[in-house]
């Protein structure tokens, strides 16, 4: 069923003038988030959903060729005066919010054609808070430019709900909340000459409500409205449904990434029939991690073994963004995540693709692990590829380089400083929660980073270390001990940009101070009883391992119930707090049995006598014969061994030699899981020996190597929470990536070949 609204608002421009970024006088965004492009007469309209004000803004953009100087041909029709512009609201100072519904968050451009003249009539699908996908038609919006009248109004497709849809197996999601839309794609035709979407008379479309994946035909009708047919649906169940992705160029199949389980789901448009049924599902596995976006590689270009050019089919390659897992003890939060993985589509077979430097194509090896980024704070939203640009022997538009032997795909990197962009085979984007957008270089599993091209060979992107600085406390400060690092074990693309400590008889975090109360078990233990008894948790801690050996400083000391002149004399007679150690001799839930401490000549010790009971507040220290604890900022790591060494294992964050070893005694060797080696140390002697010393530590600190190329709001310096990015091509324009910044009210539009340029803008923030 559809329904017709008005289309067009005003919205007040707010313009700002500053330098790197360009800003651009656009009239506001509220809460920015979906993008996508449709073709409109001679222009494409690029639909950003503004959102926070229930609509859409629309970014035309001329995408009739170039001469191959740069110049336009005098017979293309889009002025120049428009490209990069707002469709105007009536009021023609200020841009038009096309209202489209309650939260428009996803959107498609679907690239229709008339019957008539065959001239582009694309329409916008937009997916929001409801369980109808609004209808925008974007010829009349650009057509009402020139001639005044109204553009179509909004239509209001409703998706509905099957007969046999609605409600999951288990009974859990109501059928209103179940037909509520989460995404929404349209297959458009792909030029092969260009690879650039093309129109057509009729292009199929896909719609996932909560419930459902919705499949139809989107036609024009006689009146220039957009038409549905064809409509058949299948539930998903127990699939939840976070993303929707189409190969270029293709409606024969679609993918869902699943919210919930595992990876991604494959399934054929054939399978989805109008009498509807569960859908028929193929799916290709995460590694058990659950995707929140994806994206399918269009066409690409390399050589084979023996030189040859090849050209790799589109949707060979599945970028998936992974869901943050659960956090694990003495582990950072997990970051999330890109992986990349065959569909079976081409050479690649399906799977997550393997580890360099075995061939996705031919070889089976570990497969890889997430691309993230090295130190904490962000995590990736969505991803998108850019256009792979063909081999040609000589220029033409969109192509104004030549570039005779693949990869031609250019991304300018700025380093060194005024270099040519570097030519890559096939590119993504990224976006973050840190409000960036980084680029991965999709068939090397690895960020692009600028550290790589800044010195020869890998140098640049070796990790730099601090030198270790003791902080002695008492006598130690006097003769510290030595602490090394070894070199040899400090992994580029594993050891990240982080601060580490290693403190000799640490205070437990968690039981830094701990309040109880004290009884003589026998002439030589005590009883130190706890009010919270959760001691198992330390002592089953792997990284802590609270154990018999360790020891317990006391801090303070109170009146309890016996209230005796003997623990009188035990409560004021302590004057100094943490003056001794006592070692542990049995660890339970609720308490620590403690080894009374005899005097030593002069030295007094700790024998409370005629004392039934006491309050103390406790510190519990690391000691035995693993005294010193390590931590990775405030996050324990584990204890050095006896010999005095100690291994930081990282999860591997990116893959950035230049080669790889195919086993773990080559060199390099392979970049096996196994192997994730951030650094190893060694301490040794002289080594504090006296409660007093407790406390002294070595400090240092890590670079990770990674300079990712990477693009973000450079006038704003807090995070602004970057969704949606789109890579938009057209026979004008080889490559560009916007990026929704939701949470700085813009939209970022990136040049990748002029990205890190000092002569040309190559970022332009629309606000």
């Amino acid at each position: 069923m559809m329904t017709r609204a008005s289309p067009l608002i005003a919205a007040v421009a707010v313009v700002a003038c500053t330098s790197n970024p360009f800003n651009v006088a656009t009239g506001e965004f509220t809460a920015p988030s979906g993008l996508a492009a449709t073709a409109a007469g001679d222009r494409d309209l690029l639909f950003v959903a503004n959102t926070g004000r229930d609509g859409l803004r629309a970014l035309q953009l001329c995408n009739a060729p170039l001469f191959l100087d740069g110049g336009v041909d005098p017979a293309d029709t889009c002025p120049k005066s428009e490209h990069a512009q707002f469709i105007p609201a009536p009021i023609r100072l200020f841009p038009a919010l096309i209202e489209t519904g309650d939260r428009p968050l996803r959107v498609a451009g679907v690239r229709l054609n008339r019957s008539s003249d065959a001239s582009a009539a694309g329409v916008a699908l937009v997916a929001g808070a409801g369980s109808s996908l609004a209808v925008v038609d974007g010829r009349s919006l650009v057509d009402t430019q020139t001639t005044g009248t109204a553009p179509k109004a909004v239509l209001q497709f409703d998706l509905g709900q099957g007969a046999d849809g609605g409600t999951p197996a288990d009974g859990g999601t109501p059928v209103a909340t179940a037909a509520e839309t989460v995404d929404v794609v349209a297959a458009n035709p792909l030029d092969t000459r260009f690879d650039l979407e093309t129109g057509a008379a009729t292009v199929t479309a896909f719609a996932a409500t909560r419930s459902e994946l919705v499949v139809f035909d989107v036609t024009l009708g006689a009146d220039g409205f957009a038409q549905f047919s064809s409509v058949r649906r299948c539930t998903l169940d127990p699939v939840v449904p976070t993303r929707l992705a189409v190969v270029p160029g293709s409606a024969a199949q679609v993918y869902v990434a699943d919210g919930a389980g595992d990876g991604v789901v494959a399934i054929q448009t054939s399978s989805v029939l109008a009498s509807g049924g569960a859908c028929v599902m193929d799916r290709i596995s995460a590694g058990g991690r659950s995707v929140r976006s994806i994206a399918l590689s269009p066409p690409w270009y390399d050589q084979d073994d023996s030189g040859q050019p090849r050209t790799r089919a589109a949707g060979e390659l599945l970028l998936m963004v992974l869901q943050p897992a659960m956090v694990q003890p003495g582990q950072r939060a997990d970051p999330g995540g890109v992986l990349v993985a065959g569909t079976g589509l081409g050479l690649v077979p399906k799977g997550i693709v393997p580890i360099p430097p075995f061939d996705p194509a031919k070889e089976v090896a570990e497969p890889m692990r997430p691309l993230s980024l090295p130190n904490p704070g962000g995590l990736f939203n969505e991803g998108a590829f850019l256009r792979a640009v063909k081999p040609k022997a000589a220029p033409e538009a969109p192509d104004l380089t030549a570039c005779p032997t693949a990869p031609c795909t250019p991304l300018s990197i700025g380093q060194p400083p005024g270099a040519a962009p570097v030519l890559f085979p096939l590119l993504a984007a990224v976006s973050c929660s840190d409000g960036v957008t980084y680029f991965i270089d999709v068939a090397n599993r690895r960020f692009v980073n600028q550290n790589k091209y800044a010195q020869p060979g890998d140098l640049g992107i070796l990790p730099i270390v601090s030198v270790p600085v003791f902080a002695g406390v008492g006598s130690a400060a006097s003769t510290p001990p030595s602490l090394t690092l070894d070199a040899t074990k400090i992994e580029p693309g594993v050891t990240r940009g982080s601060s580490w400590r290693v403190v000799w008889h640490a205070a437990i975090p968690g039981l830094e101070r701990r309040g109880g109360t004290i009884k003589p078990v026998d002439s030589d233990t005590l009883r130190f009883t706890v009010t919270l008894p959760n001691l198992n948790l330390f002592r089953d801690d792997p990284a802590i391992a609270l154990a018999v050996g360790d020891v317990v400083s006391l801090a303070g000391y109170s009146i309890g119930t016996d209230n005796s002149a003997a623990c009188q004399t035990v409560v004021s007679s302590e004057s100094t707090p943490r003056r001794f150690e006592l070692n542990i001799k049995d660890v339970q839930p609720d308490h620590l049995d403690l080894q009374v401490l005899p005097d030593n000549g002069a030295t007094l010790g700790f024998h409370p006598q005629g004392c039934s009971a006491f309050g103390a507040v406790a510190e519990v220290r690391t000691a035995r014969t693993q005294p010193w604890l390590v931590f990775d900022g405030n996050t324990v790591k584990g204890r050095v061994r006896d010999d005095g060494t100690f291994d930081a294992h990282q999860p591997r964050f990116d893959y950035p030699l230049s080669a790889y070893g195919r086993t773990a005694t080559d060199v390099p060797p392979a970049p096996i899981a196994s192997r994730d080696l951030a650094f190893s140390l060694l301490i040794s002697g002289p080594i504090p020996d006296t409660p007093q010393e407790a406390g002294s530590q070595f400090i240092w600190s890590f670079t990770s190597g990674l300079s990712p190329v990477a693009y973000g709001d450079q006038v704003h310096t807090t995070p602004g929470f970057a969704t949606a990015v789109y890579g938009y091509s057209s026979r004008r324009t080889q490559n560009l990536a916007f990026t929704s910044v939701t949470g700085m009210d813009e939209v970022l539009q990136a040049d990748p070949f002029f990205l890190n340029s000092t002569t040309t803008v190559g970022l332009v923030a629309y606000r």
